[in-house]
């Protein structure tokens, strides 16, 4: 299959590239830099906000849809608006025009119509624009994700090197990770897998933790036992984050905090059909 990807520079695009080369699949990847470019690619130098997308639609079969960002950046034009749901909504509408009908989308476990994070809102407004297109498409909500230097979990062996390691409220919150390569192994197997379109997938894996119990995870790895973790209260968190939003480099922000303090958990399993060996979280972070 000829496959357009976009995101794919990013944190999880390399790993699909990977995957959809594994596969034998010829890979078009749209992004503004080569940099984690694979041998094999073609790489199209452009931003997803301005470029012709039809010009590149040409000759492709699927689209893989990667693009989004944890963080917003006001000032660049960078929202969850923009790269969210604008940029979805500018690609389906190439799609749609050049009679392009498939899409694999990437959104996030946790979207949903009731969502408090404007991150979760607008994956969930970029969602339902795809469902309610002309387009055939499998929407795939991964867990929170590991291996490979996953950010999340990197800020966490980071944390977890200090005397006594801060965890966000009483640390009961539920996780479910999933391994990177998976979701990427996923996406590769579904672009010739025809029974599935029109659904929407949740991905976790095959265990959950509590945030203590992650915190404790990864602070084994690192050889300590008996890390001390210190639970923060909400009360303090939510108004530093406030205050450093707007501070080049503070870790949080607030719509992540909401995110860290609702479960991130399902029951879906449906994604084993496709990918039956899925990973445990192990040392690989």
């Amino acid at each position: 299959m000829r496959v357009l990807l976009t995101g794919g520079t990013g944190y999880v695009g390399q790993a699909v590239q990977r995957a959809l080369i594994h596969h034998g699949h010829d890979v078009t990847v749209l992004a503004r830099h080569s940099h984690g470019l694979l041998p094999g690619v073609q790489f199209e130098k452009g931003d997803i906000r301005h470029v012709d997308l039809g010009a590149l639609l040409a000759d492709i079969n699927v689209v893989v849809h990667l693009v989004g960002i944890i963080e917003e950046h006001p000032a660049t034009g960078v929202t969850f608006d923009v790269m969210h749901y604008q940029v979805t909504k500018r690609l389906v509408d190439a799609m749609t025009q050049h009679g392009l009908g498939r899409l694999i989308h990437m959104s996030a476990l946790g979207t949903r119509a009731s969502a408090r994070s404007h991150y979760h809102q607008s994956k969930w407004k970029a969602e339902e624009f795809v469902r309610h297109s002309n387009i055939e498409s499998v929407i795939l909500r991964p867990s929170l994700l590991f291996g490979g230097g996953a950010p999340f979990f990197m800020m966490v062996r980071n944390q977890c090197r200090l005397p006594v390691v801060p965890v966000p409220a009483d640390g009961e919150t539920l996780l479910q990770p999933v391994a990177r390569a998976d979701v990427a192994e996923l996406i590769a197997r579904l672009v010739t897998t025809e029974q599935y379109w029109g659904q929407t997938w949740e991905v976790g894996g095959t265990k959950r933790f509590t945030m203590n119990e992650l915190y404790r995870h990864v602070a084994a790895t690192q050889g300590r036992r008996h890390v001390p973790l210190l639970h923060v209260p909400l009360g303090i968190l939510f108004p530093m984050a406030r205050l450093g939003e707007n501070l080049p480099g503070f870790p949080i922000t607030v719509d992540q905090l909401m995110m860290l303090n609702e479960p991130n958990i399902t029951d879906d399993t449906r994604w084993h059909q496709v990918v039956e060996e899925v990973t445990p979280l192990d040392r690989d972070f």
